[in-house]
């Protein structure tokens, strides 16, 4: 009855999230089983989707997403629109960002401002050849830090820093960035609201063009509720990609895969079964890799 009782707040207050949530709740149904009603009525919407616009990490803007969303309404026996009505005017999407920029965030308001003040340029003077990124899962199921690990090469003469971004789970507090090795934390902001974090590396000296440089940095999450997936936006081509996810041995989910998208709310496409056991990490071993979201996502036991 509570979560009845906060349902019916949250469809006539908001936040489209948290009404999405509450409904699924009361619904009883898992992701997958509503990717499989959806799915039965013709509409194709991954369970990273869905999962992404019940964190609020993304929400329901092209024309087919919404049909999706009139979809799943009946599905969890919503009235019609009820849903819908909480989204508002659709999420401005800035003249300075890359069409490709924008599209792997989602178009979140928030990101040409803070790029523009950093005064970042529009074309990326950089190519990042090594990604290593090591996620670290707590007992309580909560992601806890993350280890990233950079090879990075000058595409023009006197490049001396690059930016970092990183969001946790919205509704909680931003990431943190607490080590560097091989630079230095520059200007940091964050957005509250949206849990996101972006932070300016400083190289210790300027890049001429062609030459290559290592970056080490760490970020500690303040989530405060557990998540089932975590990826990585590529914006340009990358030539190797190693994603590791450590589950404490006492708290190992049931199952895990890898997955690619386009975009925050296109079609997710699984890449494989990860094996998971309390001796190894899993992980998404790539090399080429193109433009896209790549990541794993699990389903705890």
């Amino acid at each position: 009855m509570r979560v009845l009782r906060q349902l019916e707040d949250a469809l006539e207050h908001g936040p489209f999230e948290r009404a999405l949530t509450l409904a699924v709740d009361a619904s009883g149904l898992s992701l997958h089983q509503l990717q499989c009603s959806l799915a039965d009525q013709g509409v194709q919407i991954s369970t990273t989707t869905l999962s992404y616009w019940k964190n609020g990490r993304s929400r329901p803007e092209r024309p087919d997403s919404l049909r999706g969303l009139a979809v799943l309404e009946t599905v969890l026996e919503l009235e019609p629109g009820a849903l819908a009505g909480l989204l508002g005017p659709r999420r401005p999407r800035g003249r300075w960002l890359d069409p490709t920029v924008g599209q792997m965030w989602g178009g979140v308001s928030y990101l040409e401002p803070l790029l523009t003040w950093l005064d970042m340029p529009s074309r990326a003077p950089l190519r990042r050849l090594s990604l290593h990124e090591a996620l670290h899962v707590g007992p309580d199921r909560i992601n806890r830090r993350l280890q990233i690990r950079e090879v990075l090469r000058a595409s023009e003469q006197r490049v001396g820093r690059t930016v970092a971004m990183l969001r946790g789970i919205p509704g909680g507090s931003p990431p943190a960035l607490t080590s560097t090795r091989y630079c230095r934390v520059g200007r940091v902001r964050s957005v509250a609201a949206d849990a996101f974090l972006i932070a300016e590396l400083v190289f210790d000296r300027q890049l001429a063009e062609g030459e290559t440089t290592i970056l080490e940095y760490e970020f500690e999450f303040a989530d405060t509720v557990p998540d089932d997936r975590y990826d990585r936006r590529f914006m340009q081509r990358t030539s190797e990609h190693l994603q590791e996810v450590h589950f404490s041995p006492e708290a190992l989910p049931a199952s895990c895969q890898s997955y690619r998208m386009d975009s925050p709310t296109s079609a997710e496409d699984v890449l494989g079964e990860v094996r998971v056991d309390a001796a190894h990490p899993a992980h998404l071993a790539q090399v080429d890799v193109s433009p896209g979201i790549y990541g794993l996502s699990w389903t705890w036991a």
